[in-house]
């Protein structure tokens, strides 16, 4: 019987002797072996002290490094924050906010990049525009890391704040060549603002840059020093004209209703009149037809009243003169100087005519000469 088949349990001189393989290496299955033996005997399994203290060392050098490695494969990414994750080297993806894990150094590598931040960069330069004026404009940008491509941000360009500077001056550039200097100067910088925002944006899209832009401000143009003079004074004529057309156009819109108003108040009175004369004129044509029927009843009656009544309108703001006739010898002086004054005046002052006084409202020569006429017919 073979001394290596099952039951054989002899022993004693005639057992064959094993061979000594401890100086042979002991294989990966024997590595494990003894691994899980020394834990065992660390928790309370079987196996001899000595061999306990002898890999003890060994155990706790391995829960070291599986300790070393879980730490270093654990990953806090704050809130503003974004991980970028490289594999062998290799982009394998972004990490969002909170505890993430991932291979351990040196299998893997992560880039916290905060994307909540806004950077700035100022710039200036002197730029051509499309009417052929030299102006320098002075500039701000502000951007920040487009959190869906933190990854292109970090490999794609090697100095994101030099490109951001390059780029933008190209924009304006590019904007400025395109527009004239009063669409810069005047009220559309806004739209010039826009412009330059889009080609900056769509640069660097094109580079893959991973930025957004967030807002292009234009601060100021101004032209080179030695034509600044002579460009402030055409700012100014500039400004004087918007001034001058504003106050136009407010004086435009105060004068023109006020010139509607009086001409429909023209138009309102003109209605009125014609209303007025309209009515009138029925009035008099029914008064003359009611007079006619009269005539027609009674002549001589109708005809001495008609001109009673004529005699009283023409008579009754006629100046008139009444004097005393029965002395024909005495001398009558009549001041007729002070009679058209009088007459003029509408006032009743009296006058001496030697002995006789006449006392009346007002005067006139023609009058004064009718009425003497008139008293010496009675006297015949």
């Amino acid at each position: 019987m073979p001394w290596n088949e099952p039951g054989n349990n002899q022993s004693g001189p005639n057992k064959p002797n094993k061979p000594n393989r401890g100086n042979e290496p002991q294989g990966f299955d024997q590595i494990f072996s003894d691994f899980f033996n020394s834990l065992k005997s660390l928790f309370g399994g079987g196996g001899s002290s000595n061999n306990n203290g002898a890999q003890a060392p060994i155990l706790f050098f391995v829960m070291a490094i599986l300790g070393l490695s879980l730490w270093s494969a654990a990953y806090r990414i704050d809130q503003p924050e974004r991980g970028v994750v490289l594999i062998f080297g290799e982009y394998s993806h972004t990490m969002q906010p909170g505890l993430n894990f991932t291979l351990p150094k040196p299998f893997a590598q992560v880039y916290k990049v905060n994307v909540e931040t806004v950077r700035q960069e100022d710039n200036s330069g002197q730029m051509l525009t499309e009417d052929k004026n030299l102006i320098e404009i002075d500039y701000s940008i502000q951007y920040r890391i487009d959190e869906t491509r933190v990854n292109d941000y970090l490999f794609n360009i090697s100095n994101p704040q030099n490109t951001v500077s390059q780029v933008a001056e190209s924009a304006m550039r590019q904007v400025a060549g395109t527009s004239t200097l009063d669409h810069i100067v005047n009220e559309n910088r806004t739209d010039v603002n826009f412009k330059v925002q889009s080609e900056l944006q769509a640069m660097l899209n094109e580079y893959v840059a991973g930025i957004e832009i967030r807002q292009v401000n234009i601060t100021e143009v101004h032209p080179p020093r030695n034509v600044k003079e002579a460009f402030d004074d055409v700012v100014k004529a500039r400004e004087d004209q918007k001034t001058y057309i504003n106050q136009a156009n407010e004086y435009a819109k105060r004068v023109i209703p006020e010139a509607e108003g009086k001409v429909l108040k023209i138009i309102q009175e003109a209605e009125a009149y014609k209303e007025s004369v309209i009515a009138e004129a029925k009035g008099k044509a029914d008064r003359f037809d009611l007079l006619r029927t009269q005539y027609e009843m009674a002549p001589e009656v109708t005809r001495q009243r008609m001109y009673l009544e004529t005699m009283e309108s023409v008579l009754g703001d006629t100046a008139k003169i009444v004097m005393d006739g029965d002395d024909s010898n005495s001398l009558m002086y009549l001041p007729i100087d002070q009679l058209m004054k009088q007459g003029r005046n509408q006032s009743a002052t009296p006058i001496d005519f030697g002995t006789t006084v006449v006392r009346a409202p007002a005067e006139s020569v023609q009058t004064t000469r009718n009425n003497r006429k008139t008293n010496r017919g009675r006297g015949n």
